[in-house]
């Protein structure tokens, strides 16, 4: 089969598209043939080799967390999935999804969102998820709640602001002067320019703080909660790991941070709430395996909205 791989750690240009032997499940996968897959924070970073103690660690690597195809094989103690069923899954740290095939644990795996194309659903996974887990699980978030959604207009930001609405929450959007129609859009009860204003510089209260983006303060944000509102973030900062652990002892505002968890009946939901209409995604622009190195040239560019995906089958 054909697969994006790189041998040694640098800039897009060590990207290659290679022939590699085709994987086979082992007894409780399931083979997929790979229609798409998105690129994530992680897959560029893996490249560099800045996260290698976690991610890429072996080389040669190949790439891709996000995945939405076809089952074409199961092993021997499979239940959940038959040949032929079109999935989504998320495949975790070892991911390997930028190849035509791929193996993943029938945990990890459900059925893919009938209202949106295969090409759409290989951007939900990894932000979906991390949009999820972090309002329910880490926040808790209930119906009723004020939340701000900082980095709004992100891939993970721009799930949380539909999810939150989905819950029942009034929706706060931050995102810069070129998105907040984006975040209109997207459900936002209200949107911040930051811009031109810091939220944590307003009166108001919120019960919820989730920063897609990474790029508050636990100070400032502490301010601006309810006595018992929760900021989490998507990826925690060294400034505010110790304050925000602090914060887990007293008896006002706390900080906690994501670990973004594979969750088949995580992406279960995900995929209901699609067929619902009460989610999407958004795709920012398309490229083939062979385009590869392009797509990472325009995911480093920043000015990315949405997921980009690289479609594999032929």
């Amino acid at each position: 089969m054909r697969a994006v791989r790189f041998h040694t750690y640098g800039d897009a240009s060590v990207l290659r598209v290679e022939d590699v032997a085709q994987p086979a499940p082992k007894r409780d996968e399931v083979l997929i043939r790979v229609h798409a897959a998105s690129i994530n924070p992680a897959d560029i970073g893996g490249r560099q080799g800045t996260l290698r103690l976690v991610h890429a660690r072996h080389l040669p690597h190949i790439p891709g967390n996000d995945v939405a195809g076809e089952v074409v094989a199961c092993g021997p103690t499979v239940t959940a999935f038959v040949p032929g069923e079109k999935v989504f899954a998320m495949l975790g740290l070892n991911a390997g999804g930028q190849a035509e095939y791929v193996c993943a644990a029938q945990s990890k795996v459900a059925r893919a969102p009938e209202r949106i194309t295969l090409t759409e659903a290989a951007a939900v996974p990894l932000v979906g998820l991390t949009a999820l887990q972090a309002l329910r699980r880490k926040a808790r978030l209930q119906p009723g709640q004020r939340v701000v959604i900082n980095g709004a207009s992100g891939g993970v930001g721009s799930f949380a602001v539909q999810i939150a609405r989905a819950l029942g929450c009034h929706v706060t959007g931050v995102a810069s002067s070129a998105k907040v129609d984006l975040v209109r859009e997207l459900g936002a009860d209200e949107v911040i320019d930051y811009t031109h204003e810091a939220f944590t510089a307003r009166a108001e209260r919120w019960d919820v703080v989730f920063d897609a983006a990474g790029t508050l303060n636990w100070a400032d944000v502490q301010r601006v909660l309810t006595p018992r509102g929760v900021m989490v973030v998507a990826r925690g900062t060294p400034d505010n790991l110790v304050p925000g652990l602090l914060s887990r002892f007293g008896s006002g505002p706390r900080y906690t941070w994501m670990i973004t968890r594979t969750s088949g009946q995580d992406l279960d939901l995900l995929a209901r709430l699609i067929d619902q209409g009460r989610l999407r995604p958004y795709v920012d622009r398309t490229f083939s395996m062979d385009q590869i190195q392009d797509a990472h040239h325009y995911f480093e560019t920043g000015k990315t909205r949405g997921k980009i995906v690289v479609e594999l089958a032929t």
